[in-house]
């Protein structure tokens, strides 16, 4: 079974995912959206790492995001201030603390779990909406819509690594005699991908900016086509509001 799924994972079949703070509040038992078997698995494993039990593990994550989240809202309203210094005040190496003048509201799915520990961070009144599990998704539909399209490109055969190349797309995996062919067709691919997302959510034209990145690994000395291209298309949409 594990020999399938590195196959599996080595052809993109399936996508390796990483442990993500919901999984650690899903361990906690704090929020249960989801089944968490998975994310207990992910815990222990990664905590026998850090010398950790899976519940200290997940305490030590959850603590590490209320101060991610504390220090990006500081660094944002403390403009020209370092953020060193931020994080000096937030890890307690001075007898100090923040008060905040305005009210910090949190949205998105399990931000209830992250308030008391925000709360122990900065001093302000930290509101959590009724429907603060929707926020986001509200957002999402009046305001800018965003989608990204990864698309792996490798040669078929090290042994012949100047022809016959392999695309990895989303749902797709198609062969071309090129490496110019394959990139070009991986980018039309990661375009397309983006515009049917935009036209779903009713964007279109002048409302859509599509932007690509290619980054590409080769070892020293390698005279071919790249090795592997790890293709980025991003499509930023904003809906015309109307009030």
């Amino acid at each position: 079974m594990r020999y399938k799924k590195r196959v599996e994972i080595k052809k993109r079949l399936v996508q390796v995912i990483g442990f993500t703070p919901t999984d650690a509040l899903h361990v906690l038992g704090e929020y249960t959206a989801w089944r968490e078997e998975a994310s207990r698995t992910g815990a222990e494993r990664l905590g026998r790492l850090m010398r950790m039990t899976p519940i200290e593990f997940c305490t030590a994550v959850k603590k590490k995001v209320a101060r991610n989240m504390a220090l990006h809202l500081l660094s944002y309203i403390l403009t020209g201030v370092p953020c060193e210094s931020i994080e000096k005040i937030l890890d307690g190496d001075y007898p100090a603390k923040f008060k905040l003048q305005l009210p910090v509201v949190l949205l998105g799915g399990p931000v209830r779990a992250h308030r008391k520990e925000l709360e122990e961070l900065i001093d302000a009144d930290i509101l959590v909406p009724e429907h603060a599990e929707v926020g986001n998704a509200v957002g999402a539909l009046v305001g800018k819509g965003i989608k990204r399209a990864e698309i792996l490109i490798r040669p078929e055969s090290l042994m012949s690594p100047d022809r016959d190349f392999l695309v990895f797309a989303p749902g797709s995996r198609l062969k071309f005699e090129t490496y110019s062919k394959a990139l070009e067709k991986a980018t039309e691919i990661g375009k397309k991908l983006v515009e049917d997302y935009m036209k779903e959510c009713g964007l279109s034209g002048n409302q859509v900016e599509i932007s690509s990145e290619k980054k590409t690994v080769s070892p020293d000395g390698w005279n071919h086509p790249p090795m592997e291209t790890n293709l980025l298309v991003v499509g930023v949409g904003m809906r015309e509001l109307h009030v």
